[in-house]
């Protein structure tokens, strides 16, 4: 089993030094691989689909490969989620997926499916390492796919990236045998180094100077406090607006447009007209607005910009026009723009400051909703802190709100699938990534739907969970097509009567309930105090109150924006 032990030296060659291992037997070899050597962490996740999650996190926190080991059979497709997850996020994973050996394939022998390419064109690559390594072309054969396997899914865009490996028995090893970890082969890859020639530069600055309504709209992109202070100079330079996702992490560039999820509304699309760019630069990933995806693809730049380091081609908006394969950093320290004149900047600073007003005068009213939770969570926010947002309402509502008042909060969110399976893990992985607080904002279908992810041995202590406790899906009342169905209640919001205070009884976690505004503050005023727990703010609301002032709220919004 050499081969084996020296896949967990390639991998610590080239700066790997985390492994997830889910237990199993026939993937033995390869968990005591990685579990005695000295320069890997293994943490053990006995959950696969969560265990995949919390892998995810820890690579997207530590911004290199994790490595997930599993058992062969139905384990290697609980990871499925996660990995598409990551294929989307563009964060690199090493899949190893322990197997029968290929005479077993489809002969009804236990834990024994088809894993050969299990996860399709949701991983970069997929390998099978051979069954039999018995000569020196073999080991070369290893040493050289594992290397490759790194080198790619850390290649841009980077991923997740599977190799399949087939074991005989007996695969433990014998009482008393040495584990070594001899030199190995490690394969270097320069860095792509990305720049533009004088004539491309040129032409781009022409294009700049001959349009003149612009805007920099940024979608899904990890922390990066550089190009923030980049940006915050490139549009008070250039006087172009900068219009950021919450999940964009761009909420401290001064001027910041974060409302226009509301202002962008289709009611509005009229007098919202003068608001379209000639020339759009995007950066990042997706966005979760689909008012500002339905503004952009109806009312189309003449010129759209996506600056990105990879070639993968991102047109969501409908419109591009030329891809930048740049460091969007490098890009806009470099462009030396001419700087607007004509107002336009002024024009979308001015209707997200009225849409900020308006925001928190709609919420000075109503009775108490998730809705005015979700605002008074965020005002207790610690800053220097991360943010993780599950999917459907949380990370809507936040967007909404935005955090423009906090420095140093990073904010995540599964976007690459927008699923809510995985929220509980991902917020997991990153409190077992670093000291920071962790506050994880999620509804009460995706909390319980990814339980399994406290289902270790770990120290928690960092992390914060609020939980929006409306005993349903409620997205679904809010959403036009399945409000208006018979079927509501029982097929689309799918209620149920958990709450979270027996699965705090089980993984020791503190517990608090709020069901009014009172109760929420005062709850508030110790949450974040620290202590050797985490801690779980459950907030129970109805759902057919949230729905009923959610669509009010918009209502007060557009009928104080209308002209």
């Amino acid at each position: 089993m050499q081969h084996i032990r020296d896949i967990a030296s390639v991998c610590a060659g080239h700066g790997v030094t985390t492994a997830i291992i889910s237990p199993g037997s026939r993937s033995a070899p390869l968990t005591l691989a990685f579990a005695r050597h000295p320069r890997i962490e293994t943490k053990v996740i006995p959950d696969e689909r969560s265990a995949a999650f919390i892998g995810m996190s820890i690579a997207q926190q530590q911004g290199r490969p994790v490595v997930l080991i599993c058992t062969s059979g139905s384990a290697a497709y609980n990871y499925a989620p996660a990995i598409a997850e990551a294929f989307y996020q563009e964060i690199p994973l090493l899949i190893l997926t322990a197997d029968r050996p290929p005479e077993w394939i489809n002969q009804y022998d236990g834990q024994t499916i088809m894993q050969s390419h299990i996860y399709g064109k949701h991983v970069k690559k997929s390998f099978d390492f051979p069954t039999e390594v018995n000569s020196d072309d073999s080991e070369w054969y290893c040493n050289r796919m594992v290397n490759e396997s790194l080198l790619v899914s850390m290649d841009l865009p980077k991923g997740p990236v599977h190799i399949n490996i087939p074991f005989r028995e007996p695969f433990y090893p014998q009482n008393g045998e040495v584990y070594n970890f001899p030199e190995v082969r490690i394969i270097e890859n320069t860095k792509q180094r990305q720049t533009l020639s004088e004539e491309e530069w040129k032409s781009l600055r022409s294009q700049w100077n001959e349009s003149s309504n612009r805007l920099v709209a940024i979608g899904q992109l990890e922390n990066n406090f550089r190009l923030t202070n980049i940006l915050d100079a490139f549009s008070k330079n250039t006087n172009t607006p900068v219009l950021a996702d919450i999940i964009a992490n761009h909420n401290e560039v001064e001027e910041a447009i974060v409302h226009q999820d509301i202002f962008l509304n289709g009611s509005l699309d009229e007098q919202n007209k003068a608001l379209a760019p000639d020339l759009l630069i995007t950066i990042g990933k997706s966005f979760i607005s689909k008012n500002l995806k339905r503004f952009f693809r109806k009312h189309r730049p003449k010129t759209h910009w996506h600056v990105q380091p990879s070639a993968r081609l991102n047109d969501s908006l409908q419109n591009v026009t030329k891809i930048i394969r740049m460091e969007p950093q490098d890009f806009f320290s470099t462009l030396e723009g001419s700087k607007s004149e004509n107002g336009f900047a002024n024009q979308w600073i001015s209707l997200n400051n009225k849409t900020a007003s308006l925001i928190d005068e709609a919420l000075d009213q109503g009775d108490f909703s998730e809705f005015h939770a979700v605002k008074e969570v965020l005002a207790e926010i610690p800053n220097n802190s991360q943010v993780h947002l599950a999917n459907s309402m949380a990370v809507r509502y936040v967007n909404f709100l935005g955090l423009k008042d906090k420095t140093g909060v990073s904010v995540f969110a599964n976007r690459g699938t927008s699923g809510i399976d995985g929220s509980n893990s991902t917020a997991v992985g990153a409190a077992l990534s670093n000291e920071k607080p962790v506050t994880l904002l999620t509804g009460d279908m995706a909390f319980f739907y990814d339980r399994n992810a406290f289902w270790h041995n770990y120290d928690l202590k960092n992390l914060r969970i609020v939980i929006l406790n409306n005993h349903a899906g409620g997205i679904f009342r809010m959403i036009e097509g399945p409000s208006n169905q018979p079927e509501l209640e029982e097929y689309f919001e799918t209620q149920q009567k958990l709450n979270a205070e027996n699965t705090c009884h089980d993984f020791g976690f503190a517990y608090y309930n709020a069901k009014s505004r009172d109760e929420l503050r005062q709850h508030l005023k110790e949450f974040y105090n620290s202590s050797e727990e985490a801690k779980v703010l459950e907030i129970e609301t109805d759902s057919a109150q949230n729905a009923s002032f959610f669509k009010s709220f918009k209502h007060f919004i557009t009928g104080n924006l209308t002209e």
